[in-house]
């Protein structure tokens, strides 16, 4: 007797962040999962390691905050800007903690160790985990297919849902015929570190001098992932022979303590990676019958904005809720889902939109500029909405800082 192909509730293609957290949330709940993972192996591809108060938030309601402490979850507690732009007596700490009461500052982590532990909790939950799993395809329908291939072989599923949960690869999202509106301002490379002791263990720091922007964001120990935006001009700056060598030497810089010295004789405890800043929005709705997109496949803002692990988290815990809630799981019962998901999306793109021309453009007409932002932020707290971002969801963040006016008003150039 021939054995048809398996009929899990869910299949999750992806096993990163809102793939291993959605495997979680959903085998907790006792539907039958299979999560798929291209690696064989969880590994440091340098992806997002920032997870903000409202993407803590989430995790919480998830049930899979325990995988970030446990993966080595590091609070930041303060925010420091070094830049061309402020003198040394205007540097200031602000406090990261305070924004959302009971939830703290947030969360710097190894990418790698937590999507690990997420997945294993999936498996304790009852999901299935392939590893390795290769040439994944996936056709929409009522009863959607997927297909996929291991070193043991082929391999055919036929769930009731597909969640595609690939990230930027938007390898689900082609399949099905989700395109993208793509749009780049710059480039962007990070790396993991040690050896970073004399840097305070948590304090995150941020900053613009020549044509680099800085993020220096601890994990504790001495450890440290480094973050450089860039102009497009410069793609090829920091790969070829002696790279990794000039990514640490562009942290030597006059804003910074010591000309950066605790950074640059830091050593390198993971691979440089260099990418497109790209901000993805979907054209269509990234749902199809039998499959729904989340996290960065479903589209995304700038990573210049940090609030990528977040999204993804929101978009994790509120599709597994709807899935939860009832067993009608056509296209049209995650409207809700997709209208929520446009207006953030919307805001944090335009919200990225500013950062990225304040902080990740070069010359002196940009040191003007942030010098003169710095002022009006000073004389008018309201001028600091956009940094809210960061830290609270954007539904609860001001709706002026979402208008045209309030853009012209930060950005106006001195006569």
């Amino acid at each position: 007797m021939t054995r048809g192909p398996e009929q899990p509730d869910v299949v999750i293609v992806g096993g990163g962040i809102s793939g291993a957290s959605a495997a979680c949330r959903l085998a907790a709940g006792g539907l039958s999962v299979v999560l798929l993972e291209k690696q064989d192996a969880y590994r440091d591809l340098v992806r997002g390691e920032w997870l903000a108060p409202w993407g803590i938030r989430e995790a919480q309601r998830l049930g899979v905050y325990d995988c970030f402490s446990a993966g080595g979850g590091w609070e930041i507690r303060e925010w420091m800007t070094w830049d061309e732009a402020v003198t040394e007596d205007e540097v200031e700490a602000v406090d990261m903690t305070r924004f959302i009461p009971g939830i703290g500052g947030p969360l710097s982590f190894p990418h790698h160790s937590v999507c690990e532990l997420m997945a294993e909790q999936a498996v304790a939950c009852g999901a299935r985990l392939v590893m390795d799993a290769a040439r994944i395809g996936v056709t929409a329908g009522a009863r959607p297919v997927v297909t996929y291939r291991t070193p043991e072989g082929a391999h055919e599923l036929r769930p009731r849902l597909v969640l595609g949960a690939t990230g930027r690869g938007n390898t689900v999202g082609r399949q099905i015929g989700v395109t993208m509106r793509n749009s780049m301002h710059h480039w962007g490379g990070g790396m993991m570190v040690e050896g970073l002791d004399a840097w305070p263990a948590d304090v995150q720091a941020m900053g613009t001098e020549g044509d680099v922007m800085f993020m220096v964001f601890p994990q504790g120990y001495g450890r440290a992932r480094l973050y450089l935006n860039f102009p497009t001009a410069n793609k090829h700056r920091y790969r070829g022979p002696g790279g990794v060598e000039r990514f640490l030497a562009a942290f030597e810089l006059d804003c910074l303590p010591d000309r950066g010295k605790a950074v640059t004789e830091a050593a390198p405890a993971g691979p440089l990676s260099v990418w497109p800043s790209v901000s993805s929005v979907p054209e269509g709705p990234p749902v199809a019958e039998g499959v729904v997109l989340i996290g960065d496949e479903a589209g995304n803002a700038d990573t210049v904005l940090g609030t990528g692990l977040s999204c993804a988290m929101r978009d994790a815990r509120t599709v597994c809720d709807i899935l939860l809630a009832s067993g009608d799981w056509s296209p049209g019962v995650f409207a809700p889902y997709l209208e929520e998901r446009n207006f953030r999306l919307e805001r944090l793109d335009f919200g990225a939109s500013i950062v990225s021309r304040l902080h990740v453009e070069f010359g002196p007409a940009a040191v003007e500029r942030r010098r003169r932002v710095r002022r009006l932020m000073a004389e008018n707290f309201a001028a600091q909405v956009t940094g809210l971002l960061n830290m609270v969801a954007p539904e609860d963040v001001p709706e002026f800082g979402f208008s045209e006016f309030f853009a012209e008003r930060l950005f106006r150039e001195t006569a």
